[in-house]
Formats: C-alpha cells, sequence, structure tokens
C-alpha cells in the first residue's frame, strides 16, 4: 500500500515572529508544494531526492553524515513515527517543488506531511483539527520555539488570519497578488526564533512595543486585504518590514531587496518567514520580478490554494 500527503507551502504576509508571542498574523498557501509519500518496506527508510542538502560532513572512522539539514528533516520524522508509537516499518519518501529552509514552511509541510500520511497509513483517520494540533506539538518538541501559523495554514490551506492570545483562526475572504521569490538564507528559522528570544530577556519593554506596532500592522493590513486596498496594504508591508529589521531578523542582501524596491515605487515588499534571507514577497508587478531575478532570487508561483494538505491512497 502507499499513501501520499500533498501539502501546500506558505508565505507569511504579516506579523511573522510576533506570531511565537501570541501577536496576530496573516499567512496563506501558495501553488508550490511538499508531497510525503508512505509505502511498504520491510524496515525504515527516509528518501528525499529533491531536498538538496547543503554543507554535508562525513565522519570516515564512524561511517556517519553529519549535516544540519539533514538531521533535522530527520527528527522532524522520528518524532512522528515515536507519536504513533505503533512502529510499522515504512519507506518515507519526501519531495518538494522548492528548496529547503527558504521561509516557505518546508519544515513543517515535512511533519504535516508525514503526520497525514503515516497516520493513514496505520489505519487511523485523523480530522484536519488533528493533523494540525499534532503537528504543532511536534514542530514545538523538536524546535523548541515554535508557533501555530506554519502547520496549521499547511493543514487547513487558503488565506488564514491567526488572531492575538488565540488557539483559533479565522479565513479571509478575498486575494493578494503577490510576486515572490528565495535567496540564500544565513541561519535557520530555528536559529533566529532563538536570536528573537534574546532580545526579549535582553530587552523587554523594547521588545514588547514592537510586537505591539506590528499586531496594530497586522490587524490593519487584515482590513486593507478586505478592501482589495494596495496602496496601503503595500505601505504597511514596508513598514513590517522596518520593525523586523528592528528584531533583527533580516539580512543585508534582503534590505537592500526592499529598499531597492521602494526606489523602484513598487508598491510594497517585505521579507517573508523566518528570516536572515529566504523569501521575499512584494505586490505582484514586473518590476518586483525583474528586481528579484536580479539578485538571482529563485522566483517562485503565488497563486492561492485553499485545499490544504490532501491525503491519496494508491492501493
Amino acid at each position: 500500500m502507499i499513501v501520499e500527503a500533498k501539502v501546500p507551502l506558505k508565505l507569511t504576509l504579516f506579523g511573522e515572529h510576533a506570531v511565537v508571542y501570541n501577536k496576530p498574523a496573516i499567512a496563506m498557501t501558495v501553488s508550490e508544494n511538499l508531497t510525503v509519500r508512505v509505502s511498504d518496506s520491510d524496515k525504515f527508510l527516509v528518501i528525499s531526492p529533491s531536498l538538496h542538502i547543503r554543507g554535508v560532513k562525513l565522519d570516515l572512522n564512524e561511517m556517519k553524515i553529519e549535516s544540519d539539514e539533514a538531521r533535522r528533516v530527520l527528527r522532524y520524522v522520528i518524532e512522528v513515527l515515536n507519536y504513533f508509537g505503533e512502529k510499522k516499518p515504512a519507506k518515507i519518501e519526501i519531495d518538494s517543488t522548492v528548496e529547503p529552509s527558504v521561509g516557505l514552511g518546508t519544515s513543517a509541510g515535512v511533519i504535516v506531511g508525514t503526520v497525514a500520511s503515516y497516520s493513514a497509513y496505520l489505519g487511523i483517520e485523523l480530522s484536519k483539527d488533528e493533523i494540525a494540533k499534532i503537528s504543532r506539538n511536534i514542530e514545538l518538541n523538536v524546535q523548541g520555539i515554535a508557533s501555530r501559523m506554519d502547520t496549521f495554514t499547511e493543514t487547513y490551506g487558503g488565506l488564514i488570519y491567526f488572531p492575538a492570545n488565540s488557539e483559533g483562526y479565522e479565513r479571509i475572504n478575498s486575494n493578494v497578488n503577490l510576486t515572490a521569490g528565495y535567496i540564500r538564507r544565513s541561519m535557520t528559522t530555528a536559529e533566529v526564533l532563538w536570536r528573537v528570544r534574546k532580545f526579549k530577556e535582553s530587552n523587554p519593554n523594547l521588545f514588547n512595543k514592537l510586537l505591539d506596532m506590528i499586531e496594530d500592522v497586522v490587524n490593519r493590513a487584515r482590513n486593507l486585504i478586505e478592501e482589495n486596498n494596495e496602496e496601503e496594504l503595500g505601505l504597511l508591508m514596508y513598514i513590517n518590514h522596518g520593525l523586523l529589521f528592528s528584531l533583527g531578523v533580516t539580512s543585508p542582501e534582503a534590505d537592500e531587496i526592499v529598499s531597492r524596491a521602494k526606489q523602484l515605487g513598487i508598491k510594497g515588499c517585505k521579507i517573508s518567514g523566518g528570516g536572515a534571507g529566504g523569501a521575499i514577497i512584494c505586490l505582484k508587478s514586473k518590476d518586483a520580478e525583474v528586481l528579484l531575478r536580479s539578485y538571482n532570487a529563485r522566483i517562485i508561483n503565488t497563486n492561492l490554494t485553499n485545499e490544504g494538505v490532501v491525503i491519496r491512497k494508491i492501493s
């Protein structure tokens, strides 16, 4: 038997990092995806032909490959297997249309996809609510810091608003037309999250003021999205990027791209996701695409998808 879970990847429009501290955020799933396929095997195998692993070190004495990216993916998969307890051997294949750790939620996609496919492989029927909650807890266990945004967005699909101080979510009945691409990152999301945590601990008053401003931006942005007001929405994107810069989560190259976008008259532009490089989003325009390509960014398909994780059984 083969069970396949197709997970849409996501972009964060507003509120990244602040959402970890119970502030609101807005995210959407796009037409890039990650697939986890579970099939019969006499032993556990994890295979990923498309998640290219950088910075691999081989210990010839122990015949062990050392890679932070490989270790992280394996930890997510192992944590899912441990959650279900029943160790039924399987081959787990992970395939993605984008590279790992670029701000599009590939880590969350691995977790959601493995939870959805392996549970179905065991004959356990989970609702999307259960998949989202289990996946969020697994991400938290592995990273130590996490919000529900990535795992919930990719489980349910669509354009989603996450209210402050709530475990709920609300769909936004609108669309945002974006041009987006990603550049090289200097740190992983987990590393950036811990950097923000250190800032919070050393400057709690300033940190809270910055998050309060981000909250105001997110809530105003929700209204502007529903009103299709691109002019004001674009201004808020630049403001949100500036606040993320103040939190220390941007990068010199990303800041340069966003600054150049403003000079070119592009309506809105900001980083999206974990930061330290990675995904950059602009309100849709040809100028934005040309700008991103000039920095060797890989352009992604930003068409909104509403379906969320899809499980398919192949007998």
